[in-house]
């Protein structure tokens, strides 16, 4: 018997969409490790940007059932650190809206929100339950402040989730307990050539599945890994960053990588995901950045599709879950 087999699927009545208008460029430890602590501050990205595009488009219309959104608005908390303060806040998010039986899906953030969605998922279902995580990367996001040569800290998410290091990040997101390393499939991870900002000796100590570009673009592997996890959780947080494409399809991203698969290829992939009926939360990563490098355009078009993709597809979700912390 599968360890699921106790977790009914039901089908998708509403959805809640979570939109983080904060970016997070330059945030994180410094990388010479003579300044202490986590730098952040308070990045409002105004101008008009990919979620503007969402809705001009109707893309959240995609998942055929009524929804809703909240848009995370920064509210100071007694002279805590931004990074902090905006994952408790989304974690909040998340955890109200899995309370409520909503499918969930974020939009507008960046790697560094997946410390709060992997909280308020905790928080909502309970610590006792196998959450899985589906992580298309083309790093791993296991570096630590330890190991950093670039400080950047969207680049450390994983290591908090997974109970590596950061444990008071791990604290304001309201993760009783690290999600087990055994539990991840992460793929493509291409960066692991470049040792991926000090954390692939960190991979390497893990449980963690990885699968390469190649074994990725193979839609049989693919599905056979994805079922294999599936069967193994109660349910799935599937995670996109937007630099797991090709680099033609984000061309202004902010850390690109060589290489990498086409939109056709991630979009089939997480078709994949969504029909398991487990996927309980979608993220979506990284698709607008203010910078002055051009390519926003194909930029959005690509969050557009991987948006598109995950709500045409998602028809299913766990549904017998005792929700409340």
């Amino acid at each position: 018997m599968n360890l699921t087999d106790s977790v009914n699927l039901k089908r998708i009545h509403s959805l809640f969409i979570v939109e983080v208008p904060y970016g997070d460029l330059n945030w994180g430890p410094d990388p010479a490790h003579q300044r202490p602590g986590i730098y952040s501050d308070v990045q409002h990205w105004k101008k008009y940007r990919e979620l503007d595009d969402y809705h001009l488009c109707g893309v959240y219309a995609k998942a055929g059932v009524p929804y809703r959104v909240e848009e995370i608005v920064y509210a100071p908390r007694n002279g805590e650190e931004v990074y902090l303060t905006l994952t408790r806040q989304v974690s909040d998010a998340v955890c109200n809206g899995l309370e409520n039986g909503d499918a969930l899906l974020l939009t507008g953030g960046y790697c560094k929100d997946a410390v709060g969605v992997c909280g308020g998922i905790q928080r909502a279902v309970g610590a006792d339950k196998k959450i899985g995580i589906i992580y298309l990367d083309a790093h791993s996001d296991m570096s630590t402040p330890a190991v950093t040569h670039t400080g950047i800290l969207g680049g450390m998410d994983m290591a908090v989730i997974l109970g590596v290091d950061m444990a008071e990040w791990r604290e304001a997101a309201g993760l009783k307990a690290p999600y087990d390393d055994s539990l991840v499939l992460l793929s493509d991870f291409r960066e692991a050539e470049t040792d991926d900002d000090g954390a692939l000796e960190i991979i390497q100590s893990l449980k963690i599945q990885w699968l390469k570009t190649e074994e990725f673009e193979q839609a049989s592997l693919w599905e056979k890994a994805v079922k294999k996890l599936a069967d193994q959780v109660d349910a799935i947080y599937l995670h996109i960053d937007a630099d797991i494409l090709n680099h033609k399809h984000v061309p202004n991203a902010a850390c690109v990588a060589e290489g990498g698969p086409s939109i056709g290829t991630v979009m089939r992939n997480i078709r994949t995901v969504m029909e398991t009926g487990k996927v309980l939360v979608y993220g979506t990563y990284g698709f607008y950045f203010d910078t002055d490098i051009p390519g926003q355009d194909s930029l959005t078009l690509s969050g557009l599709r991987v948006v598109s993709a995950g709500l045409d597809s998602w028809k299913e979700m766990p549904g017998c879950f005792h929700t409340g912390e």
